[in-house]
């Protein structure tokens, strides 16, 4: 397409994007170097949406092929990227975002006072969080199913597992797959010990389809070891910070931590920020209280239920769809 200038929603995409792709100061440094952009005319903040902004100004500033050159080397380094390609191509991207900083009551110094609350709510936390979560940690498991592939799950009273139904669908796959809990790495850096449990399907077996959650029976008494999260009805409101511990990639676990807002609750779905990758599917989904509200199950460009406009964002199944499902195998 010819270069014409982007609009403003293209813009806050195409920051939105940079700042997850390159947030030190050093990267953008780096990336400002590669398309000869003055850095003496930036303003560099140790955050990454400021430190962009000030950057595509810059780059406004000096005419829309400014602008195409920033986006054509992201591409390039990219070249996989949906968002970018979409931006290039002149497609209408809306991109979930957090709150505009724009629309903070925060405008810098001043006077008094010195601290702030940066946003509509507050993300400070006791410090009994941290030990919380590692309790709500130790119930989650990596799935390794017959076909190679992998998924996250987690117990919950009962020695029951829940995790996808695209991940175990079905009583065959569940009596052949097996689930390690404790994959992952001490706080030295090492690998802990794992255990290794089998699925007793046999024992107890619910599926849906319709809202992507199976719960099976876990052999040899594991919650006696590594505990249980509960499973109950929870409410989910939009703004709020969800974490995901998980097994991403396969790998061993892991938190997401950051970006983490709620952007979407209704018709048995939550919608959020927090990242995650394949092999994540099946992980627990918690509020900052750490009480589960929903069952992570998909990602990417994502379908709002009741609208016809795709986002690029994560999915889970609410937690009162996972407690329905629960009813059936008892």
């Amino acid at each position: 397409m010819m270069n014409q200038a982007l609009s403003l929603e293209a813009i806050r995409t195409l920051r939105e994007a940079l700042s997850w792709k390159y947030p030190s100061d050093a990267e953008v440094r780096r990336f400002l170097f590669d398309i000869k952009l003055d850095a003496t005319r930036i303003a560099f903040h140790n955050r990454a949406d400021l430190t962009w902004h000030s950057v595509l100004d810059e780059a406004q500033k000096r005419g829309a092929r400014w602008v195409y050159a920033v986006l054509d080397r992201a591409i390039e380094e990219y070249p996989e990227d949906e968002i970018l390609r979409r931006l290039r191509e002149g497609a209408t991207v809306r991109y979930a975002e957090g709150p505009s900083i724009t629309s903070l009551p925060w405008r810098g110094s001043g006077g008094p006072p010195l601290e702030k609350i940066l946003g509509t709510q507050s993300s400070l936390v006791p410090v009994s969080y941290l030990e919380i979560g590692i309790r709500r940690a130790q119930a989650v498991a990596r799935i390794q199913v017959s076909d190679g592939s992998l998924g996250t799950g987690f117990l919950i009273p009962g020695d029951l597992l829940v995790t996808n139904h695209h991940v175990l669908g079905d009583r065959d796959a569940a009596a052949a797959a097996t689930v390690q809990f404790n994959y992952q790495k001490t706080v030295e850096g090492r690998d802990a010990e794992p255990e290794e449990l089998r699925l007793d399907p046999d024992a107890c077996f619910v599926t849906s389809s319709d809202d992507d959650c199976t719960i099976v029976k876990v052999a040899g008494r594991p919650s006696a070891r590594w505990g249980t999260i509960a499973l109950q009805p929870s409410r989910v409101e939009l703004g709020e910070r969800v974490n995901i511990i998980q097994h991403p990639g396969g790998d061993q676990k892991q938190l997401s931590f950051f970006h983490n807002l709620v952007v979407y609750v209704g018709e048995g779905r939550v919608q959020y920020l927090t990242d995650t990758l394949p092999g994540s599917s099946g992980s627990p989904v918690f509020n900052k209280h750490w009480e589960l509200v929903a069952l992570h199950h998909s990602g990417g460009w994502l379908l709002e239920p009741g609208t016809k406009d795709r986002f690029f964002r994560n999915e889970g199944i609410h937690v009162d769809r996972v407690v329905d499902v629960l009813r059936m195998c008892r």
